[in-house]
């Protein structure tokens, strides 16, 4: 006699059916798998669907794609392999899942993006998780708060720019030739479509909380030693204030991205002009 189908049979019926969905197509969504699974004849809501994943640590595209992953090429058929592939390309190749700061930098920069798009006090938890292709809790595993997120994307986008300029510089050695490379590589992330480094020319302190106000500056005093550096080396003329020099120049880099159109002037050329516009009246003087 076969035995009775109970509830709890049932529930480890479904949970089997969404596991394999999950093996089998990892790139589909919570509703997707729900509407096949009930085409099968069995119940579930993508709530429920959800639940299975979050219980077996697969509520992401990045983490099914990351548990398939670890089968290796050999175990994996062709449809499945492809399913990777889509996943990886719709990412950028960022949230495979195969780590959590890939997934952490892909958060960073879609948030990024957001908060340009809306500014701060528009774009909410929601709006970057919804961006990212993940659920709002999952932001909360890399960031406690709306806050921290923002000064994280914020410290992320200078801090790759601070690299890139310092790497450019260092084989340079006349103190001209030096702030012009600079302004140069500076130039290119502002305008390079990148998310984080595009939005560090942005005005980023029109908030009423102190310590965001705080941690933000901080960085940017950090970014700014490095022009501080290449101002002081720089041959002036006694009395030319090097401090409010400084701050021409990064007013005139930042606004680039306002203003900057591809197919007219390069970041090179925009580069070599602005430092042009400094140097020869200085010189004269």
């Amino acid at each position: 006699m076969a035995k009775p189908i109970t509830p709890a049979t049932r529930r480890q019926e479904v949970e089997r059916a969404v596991l394999r969905h999950a093996h089998d197509h990892p790139e589909w969504g919570q509703a997707r798998v729900a509407e096949a699974i009930v085409r099968k004849g069995l119940k579930v809501s993508a709530a429920g669907v959800r639940w299975i994943w979050q219980r077996h640590h697969l509520e992401t595209a990045a983490k099914r794609a990351a548990a398939l992953r670890k089968l290796g090429p050999a175990r994996l058929n062709a449809a499945q392999k492809a399913a990777l592939e889509r996943i990886g390309a719709r990412r950028g190749g960022i949230l495979t899942g195969e780590a959590p700061l890939l997934a952490r930098e892909h958060l960073l920069a879609v948030a990024a993006r957001e908060f340009s798009r809306k500014g701060f006090a528009r774009t909410s938890i929601r709006d970057i998780a919804q961006a990212a292709g993940i659920q709002p809790g999952s932001v909360y595993y890399h960031f406690a708060s709306k806050d921290d997120l923002f000064v994280a994307a914020h410290t992320a986008g200078m801090r790759e720019v601070a690299r890139a300029v310092e790497a450019a510089v260092a084989a340079a050695r006349d103190p001209w030739h030096r702030l012009e490379t600079a302004c140069t590589v500076h130039i290119q992330h502002l305008v390079s479509g990148n998310d984080l480094t595009v939005w560090t020319g942005a005005s980023l302190f029109l908030f009423n909380s102190p310590e965001m106000q705080r941690q933000l500056r901080a960085e940017r005093d950090r970014f700014e030693t490095l022009y501080r550096r290449l101002i002081e080396a720089l041959p002036l003329p006694a009395g030319v204030d090097r401090h409010l020099l400084r701050l021409q120049l990064l007013g005139a880099l930042n606004w680039t991205r306002t203003w900057y159109r591809p197919g007219k002037r390069t970041p090179a050329e925009i580069a070599r002009h602005l430092v042009k516009v400094l140097r020869e009246p200085l010189a004269r003087s």
